[in-house]
């Protein structure tokens, strides 16, 4: 599990602390052999033995725990909306949540990535970016570049916190798109009144730090306010109406592409859904025709590919730093 360091090197604020040991131990109980010694208060020594199990892996924990909320487990609703801490599992992926956070902000201090910032130099104005990553790693070099806005992000935010203060959106056109189709781990959603937010920063911060006390429309408390993303669950869900609009944007700005460019991405054969877009969204003709740059370590993805863009000659690149000696 990924998150092994900063549990056992960060120091933890102790409401959070104590929602991790919990996690802990419900991870004990599902996965752990049964011999372990449970009772509270925990031992956090004890219960970290379970994150060297290798059954374990982010995808498989979440699912699980996705499945008994859904299942076993009915969560209460206030306003129409879900409350995070409302049943025993909701808490759970609540802290999952928030502790996939933390990790992307400990492993992501420093300066801004390199390869990200010379990615963002060749950008031109008009061009489209999907991402499925949850970290600010090109967010961050976009705006260093002055090619991202808030409006760049194509949702409606009713605030901007910066700086320890409420400020309206940038909605400065933004040269470039990023389309962040399983979230942010900076947008985050109050759950009483609904209404988008957006944390501007280099770096996310831990809940308890990077959140404000409330939220500026209804001014309802910091536990009401969830993390727009769409869990790493098996099965996607992307049913929420902020995220489905930004798959359909993606769907109009396929329809315009000249060019397609897929850096890591893998396209694992779970993943119906960006299949399906790009499929839907380009037509067969177009398919045939358009330039397909691959960068990935993996010569099998360009075979997964090819069947999508009807066998035509896909560029491939072994390495990010191959494909920037080529396109320099």
């Amino acid at each position: 599990m990924c998150a092994l360091p900063i549990l056992t090197r960060k120091k933890m604020d102790s409401h959070f602390d104590e929602r991790l040991n919990f996690l802990l131990r419900d991870l004990t109980q599902m996965f752990g052999d049964g011999h372990e010694d449970l009772h509270y208060p925990f031992n956090r020594k004890e219960l970290l033995t379970i994150l060297s199990n290798r059954r374990l892996s982010l995808e498989k924990v979440m699912t699980e725990f996705f499945v008994r909320r859904e299942l076993f487990e009915k969560p209460i609703f206030q306003y129409g909306w879900e409350r995070s801490t409302s049943s025993r599992v909701s808490r759970r992926l609540y802290t999952f949540i928030e502790l996939i956070a933390r990790t992307f902000e400990e492993a992501l201090k420093g300066p801004i990535c390199e390869k990200h910032a010379a990615i963002s130099e060749k950008m031109e104005s008009g061009d489209v970016v999907f991402s499925y990553n949850y970290d600010l790693l090109i967010d961050n070099a976009l705006r260093q570049k002055r090619k991202l806005t808030d409006d760049g992000y194509k949702l409606t935010f009713h605030r901007v916190y910066d700086e320890g203060e409420w400020l309206s959106p940038d909605v400065q056109r933004s040269s470039i798109k990023l389309l962040k189709l399983h979230g942010s781990l900076n947008w985050i959603r109050c759950t009483i009144c609904g209404s988008n937010l957006l944390v501007r920063r280099e770096k996310i911060g831990e809940w308890a730090t990077s959140l404000p006390s409330s939220c500026p429309k209804c001014f309802s408390k910091k536990e009401f306010m969830q993390r727009l993303i769409v869990p790493p669950f098996q099965t996607k869900n992307y049913a929420d109406p902020a995220i489905s609009y930004l798959w359909f944007e993606a769907s109009k700005a396929l329809r315009k592409i000249e060019e397609i460019i897929i850096i890591g991405y893998s396209l694992p054969t779970t993943d119906f859904a960006s299949e399906a877009l790009l499929r839907v969204a380009l037509s067969r003709k177009k398919r045939n025709r358009i330039p397909v740059t691959i960068v990935n370590k993996d010569p099998t993805v360009v075979r997964r590919f090819s069947e999508i863009f009807n066998d035509q000659k896909i560029a491939h690149y072994p390495s990010m730093v191959a494909y920037l000696e080529r396109a320099s």
